[in-house]
């Protein structure tokens, strides 16, 4: 049953700035929403480009979670209105799926890249002397 719930709900991150250093109010927002956050980062101080409600500065930080969509519409509905959070931005993460070779095995599949189609292209290296050579009888 659990797994069908999953299913249903998408991986999206929450990166946002707030006034104090705790994300209390944010995690209050998540869990208002119903999501289930997998991964938060550290929250950092930050000097703002430009005064956000009379602030110079404010502490950004992101949070990872699990959501469905109509949750996410009203996620961002309520970060505009929170006093505590000054900016607030949702995206929605793409999967990535990574074959049985794995990411380096997809690119040796679609053929060798830089010196190696070089070498494909000409044959083979040639040697400095060989390629003065080449070049002088191009020349005459």
């Amino acid at each position: 049953m659990e797994h069908e719930i999953n299913e249903s709900k998408n991986r999206y991150e929450l990166s946002f700035v707030t006034q104090s250093e705790d994300a209390a109010s944010v995690k209050a927002l998540l869990a208002k929403h119903n999501a289930r956050i997998l991964n938060e980062r550290p929250i950092s101080k930050i000097q703002l480009a430009y005064k956000i409600s009379k602030q110079g500065y404010g502490f950004m930080g992101t949070i990872e979670f699990l959501a469905d969509a109509e949750s996410t519409v009203a996620l961002r509905k309520d970060i505009q209105p929170e006093k505590d959070i000054l900016r607030g931005i949702v995206i929605k993460l793409k999967e990535i799926k990574v074959g049985e070779a794995g990411v380096e095995g997809e690119k040796q599949a679609k053929g060798p890249s830089g010196p190696q189609k070089l070498r494909n292209m000409f044959g083979s290296v040639l040697s400095n002397e060989a390629l003065e050579k080449k070049i002088e009888e191009i020349l005459q």
